[in-house]
């Protein structure tokens, strides 16, 4: 079953306004059991999301062109706190991209990762599943989510965090988002802040927004890190892919998550 009894992270506005995710702050080990990332040819590339033994969730983005498609490159790194201490590493057996993904606007930027082998029970302690959201799930502006990852802590680094990263972002209207981006589909909502500092960068492509359901319930997979104006910029909030729209789509490949 997936992430029901985790406690929220600590809330703390970052002290240091730059220690990416943009704004964020270190992680705990197994802190964060579905965040997983995603090396190609070696390098750290983009995040995903654990969602059952041997499936993940990642963005359709990630393997644009036929050599990023080619599941034999990559390898996903499971329980991982600090890049390079992975508790479980597996190859990709296979890629399936949403088949109506536009690289245009980022439409539909969704994609499955089924792995070579799935993660033993001895890991359980730092990988679980996160939930996902069923297609009635609603996004409610307002909703304080976190988004985590390995991506660069500003715009400017080139290089990625060592420790994952988290960060607390709002869910932002989706009249707001439209009038900010002009090509906000219904596969799409914003979050971040509308002052910046908080938000995922390059390198954090594919991971998760979660929000934990009310009351300190179960963690569900809301949005997936997919596109946005620069990072962390004032008035431009980052974009995720609406993981509930694609319930049916995702249940189709894993009929064991709904």
């Amino acid at each position: 079953t997936c992430m029901s009894n985790l406690p929220a992270p600590a809330s703390d506005p970052s002290s240091n306004p730059i220690s990416r995710i943009v704004g964020g702050t270190n992680t705990e080990e197994g802190e964060w059991p579905w965040q997983v990332s995603l090396h190609f040819v070696g390098a750290a590339y983009c995040g995903a999301s654990v969602i059952s033994k041997e499936w993940l969730v990642s963005a359709a983005h990630c393997f644009q062109g036929s050599k990023l498609a080619d599941p034999r490159a990559w390898r996903a790194h499971l329980g991982m706190q600090t890049q390079g201490r992975a508790k479980f590493v597996s190859a990709v057996r296979r890629i399936i991209v949403h088949e109506y993904y536009n690289s245009r606007n980022y439409d539909y930027d969704i994609a499955l990762l089924q792995l070579s082998k799935p993660w033993p029970d001895t890991m359980s302690h730092v990988i679980q599943p996160i939930c996902m959201p069923p297609f009635s799930h609603k996004v409610r502006s307002g909703d304080k989510c976190w988004i985590t990852g390995w991506g660069q802590k500003q715009e400017a680094d080139d290089e990625g965090s060592t420790i994952l990263q988290k960060a607390e972002v709002e869910i932002i209207d989706q009249t707001l988002c439209h009038s900010t981006y002009g090509i906000i589909t219904a596969r799409m909502f914003c979050a971040g802040l509308m002052s910046g500092k908080r938000d995922g960068c390059k390198g954090d492509s594919g991971g998760p927004l979660s929000c934990q359901s009310n009351g300190g319930g179960k963690w569900f997979l809301t949005g997936i890190v997919s596109w946005g104006y620069g990072c962390g910029r004032p008035n431009f909030p980052g974009v995720y892919t609406r993981v509930s729209n694609f319930a049916p789509w995702i249940h189709k490949y894993v009929p064991s998550v709904l």
